[in-house]
């Protein structure tokens, strides 16, 4: 059973809130609510077994709609690439389960 870490969590939350910042036609205020929302997931993504990029990319901008909504096109694909990056890492690090 393979889960994210600590570690991968945070990248992934970094990535979500990097590219927040992009978005020009937010004020701060705002942004902090949305980076709020953002950081909330952290435990989520760690909690989630066995996990799948086109899943986990569904299950979150589910979760964040509002803040999917401000990504500009494409963003879903390259959040995809990166969550494919961060499981086959898990998988390759997770030692060999004996039956």
């Amino acid at each position: 059973m393979s889960r994210f870490g600590k570690r991968d969590a945070t990248e992934i939350i970094e990535f979500l809130e990097k590219e927040l910042d992009s978005v020009p036609r937010l004020e701060k205020i705002e942004k902090m609510k949305l980076r709020s929302k953002i950081r909330q997931q952290e435990y989520w993504l760690m909690a989630a077994e066995n996990p799948i990029a086109n899943r986990i990319a569904d299950k979150l901008s589910g979760r964040l709609a509002e803040v999917f909504a401000l990504y500009p096109y494409g963003f879903r694909e390259t959040l995809t690439d990166l969550l494919d990056e961060k499981i086959s890492q898990i998988e390759k690090n997770e030692p060999e389960s004996m039956v």
